[in-house]
């Protein structure tokens, strides 16, 4: 299980990490303008644990003085709340331990990390995981598609 989960923390870690660059979806024989745009995908509960863990690591290491236990469980009772299943929140909770020991390690192995930029980039995260809203940061590429922002 401890396999598993790692797994799962490090394909969920890449997938947060973004890329700029896009998938072909499709056979590509079909005419794409008849073809409505697909919307976002709804996240999972493990993109949403990361996420938090993630948000939780950072704001611990910069002194944002925010209490990763109670965040995490409001944040579990939230999943509960949406109706997951007992095992699946033991799952979660053990999700977010091992990623906020591992996110915690990284930032702080990170020289410069809390500069004032990225302390400006934490802060909106924590105000929105602390006012319930536990989804993963929006991506968006820019029109000269080579910057991304969160």
């Amino acid at each position: 299980m401890a396999t598993r989960l790692a797994g799962v923390l490090t394909g969920v870690c890449l997938a947060l990490a973004g890329c700029s660059g896009g998938l072909s979806i499709g056979s590509g024989t079909q005419d794409s303008v008849s073809q409505p745009a697909p919307s976002a995908p709804a996240s999972t509960p493990t993109q949403r644990t990361v996420q938090v863990a993630w948000t939780a690591a950072s704001a611990r290491y910069c002194a944002f003085g925010l209490n990763p236990q109670k965040l995490k469980g409001d944040y579990l009772a939230w999943e509960r709340a949406q109706g997951l299943p007992p095992e699946t929140i033991q799952n979660l909770d053990a999700m977010y331990d091992k990623a906020f020991l591992t996110f915690y390690a990284k930032v702080k192995d990170t020289p410069g990390y809390c500069s004032k930029a990225k302390i400006e980039e934490i802060r909106p995260e924590i105000n929105r995981h602390l006012a319930g809203d536990y989804t993963p940061r929006k991506r968006v590429v820019s029109e000269d598609h080579d910057k991304v922002t969160n």
